[in-house]
């Protein structure tokens, strides 16, 4: 706190400021009065007095008090609604899952907590806004409602970056892994159980087209982002991360330590089942890191063989049940039996660049088209519309199919353009120097080892194989990740 700014209590009457205020009388909740007070530089809403209940409920500032007080459960539930993204109902077509119900609890911190990295979301939020109209001007399309929507849902995952900071400053680290590893084991656990007690795939085709979807389901409830197996894999995959930190972490007892190494094995069993090749090479990253983590902590490398043991047991179930001859096996076998001939060189580099984008599944050809794109518009992008926004029609099938191009950062420049992609991009960039440097005020522990691993994870090689920081699942608890590194989590008492 700064000498100049003194302590404001919620629900306390205080003295008028000298500088100059503004006070507004409340006509709904009768003796409800306000004073805005304009010093250093910002506005800051003071409450002067609320003696009835109502006008207390009004105040921002006692809104949180009130939080801080009688929310006593505030961790687990929050790790129930990240960690467990079952389908609840759908809005516009679109499936609610239970990282929604946080909105106005993130809306509240947002609020009440003013930092640099709000002020470039905010910044980025208008940009976006600016990108839509300016694309609606140039080439409107009628559809100026769903491109907001469009921008609000790429903006829901990383407002959770400010949830995690506020975590981080009322509860240790520790706790933090711990309540998003108990509800991910039940999560894990429950999905893999049905799948092994009814003898069915992880990865089944529906439709009269084939598509692919994952077979999913939580106690009979339909989950979140199943379609297409990326988005749900992807999510298991920074689960699976978290349990390696609860197993070696120092709040699990030794039952909650072996739920934890068997939710490991459940979770690599279902990336390997979904036959998802993105995902699938995570697990070397996920293995890795308890490999590393075991090597440089001595005490920890019967832990580290016991996750080793449970994914080596997943695998060999995985194989057991049928999955010898995968998707990943098959497309290096294609790849790797590719010759090209000298006389015809550039037809070889065509045959080449088609078994390639088969092996990525239309992503070179999305990622093609989203850079000349964005060639075409680099100040404002789209306007968070799709492919063929300035082109009409002609598209082909697979960028007709599409509304994004598969790598998260490309994606964000081809929607929103350049005013929209430099102050998100300094948003994170402001989050990651932030959270190097709180390194300093968090004790090392193999929980924020293992934040530190699925943070760079998803950020890294996930985020360049699909745009999975957008989905409001994965995405979200990744971003709630994030925000939490860069805050100083509370010390163990």
């Amino acid at each position: 706190m700064k000498p100049d700014q003194p302590h404001l209590s919620p629900c306390r009457n205080l003295h008028p400021s000298p500088q100059v205020s503004i006070s507004l009388k409340s006509w709904f909740f009768l003796r409800q009065a306000w004073s805005i007070e304009i010093g250093s530089g910002r506005s800051r809403i003071i409450q002067l007095c609320s003696p009835t209940l109502p006008g207390r409920l009004l105040g921002i500032e006692c809104m949180r008090g009130i939080m801080n007080r009688y929310w006593k459960y505030e961790l687990p539930v929050i790790a129930f609604l990240l960690t467990v993204p079952i389908v609840l109902f759908a809005v516009m077509n679109y499936d609610i899952n239970p990282a929604f119900f946080l909105a106005p609890v993130i809306a509240l911190i947002m609020l009440t907590h003013y930092s640099k990295v709000w002020a470039l979301f905010f910044a980025s939020a208008l940009c976006g806004a600016a990108s839509i109209l300016l694309a609606n001007h140039i080439a409107p399309d009628g559809e100026l409602l769903r491109h907001f929507l469009a921008l609000i849902l790429l903006m829901f995952a990383p407002s959770f970056i400010f949830l995690g900071q506020y975590l981080s400053g009322r509860h240790t680290i520790q706790k933090v892994i711990f309540w998003l590893s108990v509800f991910s084991a039940i999560f894990i656990v429950a999905i893999t159980a049905r799948i092994l007690i009814l003898d069915q795939p992880v990865r089944v085709y529906v439709g009269p087209l084939g598509l692919a979807v994952m077979n999913a389901e939580f106690f009979g409830l339909p989950v979140f982002a199943t379609f297409g197996v990326l988005s749900l894999t992807d999510l298991f995959c920074i689960q699976a991360v978290i349990l390696c930190g609860a197993v070696f972490g120092s709040v699990a007892n030794s039952l909650c330590r072996w739920m934890f190494i068997v939710a490991f094995g459940c979770a690599i069993f279902l990336v390997l089942g979904s036959d998802s090749r993105s995902a699938q090479m995570l697990i070397a990253w996920i293995v890795g890191s308890v490999i590393f983590f075991g090597w440089r902590h001595p005490a920890m490398r019967r832990l580290a063989a016991y996750m080793l043991l449970a994914a080596i047991f997943a695998g060999a179930l995985t194989y057991a049940r049928g999955m010898n001859e995968n998707r990943m096996a098959a497309s290096i076998k294609e790849l790797g039996g590719f010759t090209g001939t000298p006389k015809k060189s550039g037809e070889s580099v065509e045959v080449l660049r088609a078994q390639a984008d088969a092996f990525a599944t239309g992503r070179i050809e999305l990622a093609i088209a989203g850079v000349n794109e964005v060639i075409k518009s680099p100040l404002i992008g789209n306007g968070f519309s799709s492919y063929g926004r300035y082109d009409g029609p002609g598209a082909s099938k697979i960028l007709s199919a599409n509304t994004s191009t598969h790598v998260y950062y490309l994606t964000l420049i081809w929607k929103g353009g350049i005013i929209f992609f430099i102050p998100f991009l300094a948003m994170l960039l402001l989050n990651l120097v932030q959270a190097w440097r709180a390194r300093a005020h968090t004790l090392p522990t193999p929980e924020r080892f293992f934040t530190w691993s699925a943070v760079l994870m998803t950020f890294g090689p996930m985020a360049f194989a699909w745009d999975i920081l957008i989905v409001p699942s994965a995405g979200a608890l990744a971003f709630f990740l994030f925000g939490s590194l860069s805050g100083h989590f509370k010390r163990p008492a």
